[in-house]
C-alpha cells in the first residue's frame, strides 16, 4: 500500500513539473515572438526617423543601411545604427558618410546622434580612407585605397620611375610610400597633387624600417578620374516625355550601378538604386518620365558607378517643354 502511495505521488509531481514546464516553454516562445515584433516596428520608426531628417532628404546619394540594432534595458527599447552617403555641402566633389544613432523607447524616438564625415572625393574607390585613418587603424597585407596629398617625391634613380618613394599627406598624418615596381600612373603624379594610392600595408619589421608602416603602392590615380569623359549625357525633352540617356566612352558592354532620382517641381517622384546591364555606347543607360504635366519643371540626378564602387560619374539634368539645362557635379 505505501508503495503505492509513493507511486501515485510520484506520478502527481511529473504531471505538475512537465505541465509547468510545458507553460514556460510556450510563454518563452510567445515572449519570444513579441520581442521580435516590438524590434521591427521600433526599426522601422528609426528608419522612418533617418528618412525624415533634412540632409538625407535634400543630399542623401545612398539609401539608409542599418549596421547594428542593440536591445536596451527593457523589451521595448532599441538602439539602431544607420548609415548612408551624402554629398557634402561644403565641396559638392566630396561625398560623406553620415551615421546616425536612433534610441526608441515604447514606439517613440527618445534620444539621437548624428555624425557626418568625409569618405571620398569623386573618381575614388568606395571604402577607401585618408592616410591619418590607416596609421590609426593599420591593415596590413590587404589591398587597401588610400588618399592624401604627395610630397618628397623621388625616383630611385633620374628620369627613373621603376622604383619610386614619397609621403602621402592628410590630416597632419605623413604615410611613407614606396614601390618595388613602377606603380600605374605614377608619370602623371607630382609633388602636391591630390591623390589615391592603391597598395598593401607593410610592418617597419617586413621592410628591414626602424620607423613604423609602409604602404606599397601597385596604383596611383589623380583626382580629376570623374573628368576624363567616362561618359556623356544625351537629353530629350518634349510635351509628353523627358528621356535622359547616359553613354559611356567604353564600347565593351558592361553592368553599372546607377543611383538616380526623379523630381516634380521640387517634389520627388522616384528615387532608387538600380543595376543597368550589357551597357554600350549603343546600349546607353536610358532613364525617363513618362506623361509630364504642363508647366512643370523636371529634375533628374544621376550617379553612377561601376560595379566594384567607383564612382564615374555624377550629373543633374533640368527640363520642361523643350527647354533643358545640364549641371554637371
Amino acid at each position: 500500500m505505501k508503495i503505492r502511495f509513493i507511486f501515485f505521488l510520484t506520478l502527481i509531481f511529473f504531471c505538475i513539473f512537465s505541465a509547468v514546464s510545458g507553460c514556460t516553454e510556450s510563454n518563452d516562445r510567445n515572449s519570444g515572438g513579441l520581442n521580435e515584433s516590438l524590434k521591427e516596428e521600433s526599426q522601422q520608426i528609426a528608419g522612418n526617423y533617418v528618412r525624415d531628417l533634412d540632409s538625407y532628404k535634400t543630399c542623401n546619394l545612398t539609401e539608409p543601411v542599418l549596421t547594428e540594432s542593440t536591445n536596451l534595458n527593457c523589451s521595448s527599447c532599441w538602439q539602431f545604427v544607420y548609415k548612408f552617403d551624402l554629398v557634402s555641402e561644403k565641396d559638392p566633389d566630396v561625398v560623406d558618410t553620415a551615421t546616425v544613432t536612433v534610441t526608441v523607447t515604447e514606439g517613440e524616438v527618445v534620444d539621437t546622434s548624428y555624425a557626418q564625415g568625409s569618405r571620398y572625393k569623386l573618381g575614388i574607390p568606395s571604402g577607401s580612407m585618408g592616410a591619418d585613418d590607416l596609421l590609426e587603424k593599420p591593415v596590413y597585407d590587404t589591398e587597401v585605397f588610400v588618399y592624401g596629398t604627395v610630397s618628397e617625391l623621388e625616383a630611385s634613380e633620374p628620369d627613373n620611375v621603376e622604383k619610386v618613394s614619397f609621403k602621402l599627406n592628410w590630416e597632419n598624418a605623413e604615410l611613407p610610400v614606396m614601390s618595388t615596381g613602377k606603380p600605374t600612373g605614377i608619370e602623371d603624379i607630382e609633388n602636391g597633387d591630390w591623390i589615391i594610392v592603391t597598395g598593401e600595408l607593410k610592418t617597419g619589421n617586413e621592410t628591414g624600417r626602424d620607423k613604423g608602416p609602409v604602404l606599397f603602392a601597385s596604383r596611383v590615380q589623380t583626382e580629376d578620374l570623374a573628368e576624363t569623359g567616362l561618359f556623356t549625357s544625351e537629353v530629350n525633352v518634349n510635351e509628353e516625355e523627358m528621356i535622359v540617356r547616359e553613354i559611356p566612352a567604353n564600347e565593351t558592354a558592361q553592368a553599372y550601378r546607377v543611383w538616380y532620382e526623379i523630381r516634380e517641381d521640387g517634389t520627388t517622384l522616384e528615387a532608387k538604386e538600380k543595376i543597368f546591364q550589357n551597357i554600350s555606347p549603343d546600349n546607353p543607360i536610358e532613364i525617363e518620365i513618362r506623361d509630364v504635366k504642363t508647366g512643370s519643371t523636371y529634375t533628374i540626378r544621376v550617379f553612377i558607378r561601376n560595379m566594384e564602387g567607383r564612382i564615374l560619374y555624377d550629373t543633374e539634368h533640368v527640363g520642361g517643354f523643350g527647354v533643358e539645362e545640364k549641371k554637371t557635379k
